[in-house]
Formats: C-alpha cells, structure tokens, sequence
C-alpha cells in the first residue's frame, strides 16, 4: 500500500524545478553558496587582465575552470570573454578608445529605471543589474587615461545571494580602470 504523496512535496518539487530550469542549471551553486560579504579588492591574479579572479569567483560563487581571452592585440580597443565548460561565459569586458558618449547613449535608455549612477571618481557611466541576463551585471565609464577618452564595460554572473552586485560592480570598475592605467601606461580619472 503506498502512502499518499502530500501536496507541500509535490510543491517544493515543483519548486527546485522551476528554479534549475529558469537558468538550465548551470547556476546552482550560486544558490548556495553563503555569501562572503567582504568589500571586493585588488589581487593578483587577473581574468582578462582586469578583475580580479579571487575576487570574482567569491563575488560570484563560480568554482568552474575559466579561461580568458582577449579577441587579438589591444591596440585602441579590445574585448575579452572568460569561457567556461558547460555554461554561458560568466564575464564580458570591452573598452575603446572611441564613441565613449555614443556607446553611453546607447546603453542608458535601454534600463532607465535600473541605472546606478557611478560615483564620481569613475568617470561618467551608469552600473545596472538586469535579472534576465546571462551577465546580468552590467557597469560602463567613459573616463580620461592620459590624453585620450575611454570607454570600458564590464558584464558579469549573478552574485551570490546577500552581495550588493551595485557596490560590486563599481568596485570591479575601480580596479579594472587601475589596472587599464598601468597596461596602457596611463593615468585613469573622471
């Protein structure tokens, strides 16, 4: 005789399907990963020579292998994704030295609403989480590095469950626009 199946089961079943589905299961561990709520810093070593891995795996609670590239010389503008087996890449930079105001104009009207100001040492930019997304972490500036005018974007993984991925973004914006000053031999400021 088989006992009847109560409907708090078939709930919370139903439930953990939802969830995995809605991101193909590839996001698990982010679900359960406690957050390390510590301000995100500058250490060696780097994916794509900008964000700290260290950091953006705690940020992220990815323990996957990842592996960066840069899609060729970065001469005046470059772009580099951080692959990972069996899941969408968790992180997206690009920068260019060119069309800075057109790239933010571009941008901006797509997520009013979501928008986050950055704060004025980083330039001029907006940082923006967009649940839908892949990366859904998304933070641009158009800064002065010596005499020339660039534009760098960011875009990222979820984070863990209790981070503030605003802060987060801009702290990874901060680093990365240091790190861009020292490979282009330059000074980042707003």
């Amino acid at each position: 005789m088989s006992k009847p199946v109560s409907s708090a089961l078939i709930a919370g079943v139903f439930l953990t399907l939802a969830v995995n589905a809605c991101d193909g299961g590839r996001n698990t561990a982010q679900s359960t990963v406690s957050a390390d709520l510590a301000p995100v810093r500058d250490r060696v070593p780097y994916l794509c020579d900008l964000v700290p891995e260290v950091e953006f795996r705690r940020v992220t609670g990815l323990t996957m292998q990842l592996s960066a590239q840069w899609n060729g010389p970065q001469k005046d503008s470059g772009l580099c994704v951080a692959h990972a087996k069996g899941r969408q890449p968790p992180l997206g930079i690009q920068w260019d030295f060119d069309d800075g105001e057109k790239v933010l104009r571009e941008n901006r009207p797509s997520f009013p609403d979501s928008a986050h100001t950055l704060p004025a040492d980083l330039g001029t930019g907006f940082a923006r989480p967009d649940s839908i997304k892949v990366r859904p972490n998304y933070v641009i500036s158009l800064f002065r590095c010596g005499d020339k005018q660039p534009w760098l974007s960011i875009d990222f993984a979820p984070v863990v469950r209790g981070r503030d991925p605003v802060q987060d973004m801009f702290a990874f914006m901060r680093i990365a626009q240091n790190r861009f000053g020292e490979l282009h031999k330059c000074t980042p400021r707003p």
